[in-house]
């Protein structure tokens, strides 16, 4: 029944890497919510905030107010979409892309603190274990 506490465990490992990422992030300004927000928009600039929640596992309306103060702080801008005038889409600025540039160095050593006692075998099952998780989940919404 060890599955039972996988649940607990997930939340756990979460917060904890929360906690630690959230003490470097402090050094740069940002919290968890800006940091997703701009790894969002590294990847898939130009994005609504609904595609920009659902990628980064916020709330809409969260995700909304995390992006109203990114925007005074022009990390990011809106834009009204080309395609369709009752949406707005959501772009990564030059200073966003530095502030981004510039904790990816951070990013990548801090995940490989959280994974160093995991052999490389493990890291890949592990990452596809917890992705098919996450897709059987979204099945059921």
């Amino acid at each position: 029944m060890a599955y039972e506490m996988l649940p607990y465990l997930m939340t756990r490992v979460t917060a904890r890497t929360n906690q630690l990422w959230v003490r470097q992030l402090r050094d740069h300004g940002l919290t968890i919510g800006r940091w997703q927000v701009l790894n969002v928009l590294s990847a898939y600039d130009g994005s609504r905030i609904g595609t920009i929640a659902d990628l980064s596992g916020g709330e809409q309306a969260a995700v909304s107010r995390v992006i109203d103060q990114m925007e005074r702080d022009e990390l990011v801008k809106r834009r009204p979409s080309l395609n369709d005038s009752r949406a707005v889409e959501v772009w990564i600025t030059q200073l966003g892309r530095e502030t981004y540039a510039e904790l990816m160095p951070e990013a990548k050593a801090f995940v490989k603190r959280m994974v160093r006692t995991l052999s490389e075998p493990e890291i890949k099952l592990l990452t596809n274990l917890l992705e098919r998780l996450f897709s059987d989940l979204q099945e059921e919404s």
